[in-house]
């Protein structure tokens, strides 16, 4: 809704003076100031009223999101220092733990164990078939 120009301010005036008269009308803008300082009053009363109840309403969600900030933080800090630093007992990442011989010797033997179980299987129903 847009503005009211100076026309149309003086034309609502000019109505405002036919229908009420001109004996009346300054009793009408008294009526209409003291109306408008209660408006503002209760505004400013129901303002402060609703601060107050705001503020006391969101501050242990503030302290809460405190609470967690800091344990972010934390976790951030622990984190980057655990990346930062290297695991004495561990090998390094680059290298793969499935290349390394003694993985290839344990693969080598569970197949051996697993083939001979098959074997065994099949003997035992009396088929000739491994697969």
């Amino acid at each position: 809704m847009g503005s009211l120009s100076f026309s149309e301010i003086v034309v609502i005036v000019l109505v405002i003076l036919v229908v009420f008269g001109p004996q009346r009308l300054p009793d009408l803008a008294r009526k209409a100031g003291e109306l408008m300082g209660k408006v503002r009053n209760a505004s400013s009363t129901l303002t402060d009223a609703l601060g107050t109840d705001f503020e006391a309403t969101i501050e242990p969600i503030k302290s809460v999101k405190r609470d967690f900030d800091g344990i972010k933080s934390d976790l951030t800090r622990t984190v980057t220092s655990f990346g930062a630093q290297e695991p004495a007992g561990r090998a390094p990442s680059s290298v793969d733990p499935a290349a390394s011989p003694v993985a290839e010797d344990t693969a080598t033997t569970d197949d051996a164990t697993s083939d001979d179980a098959m074997s065994d299987d099949a003997s035992a129903d009396g088929s000739t078939d491994p697969s």
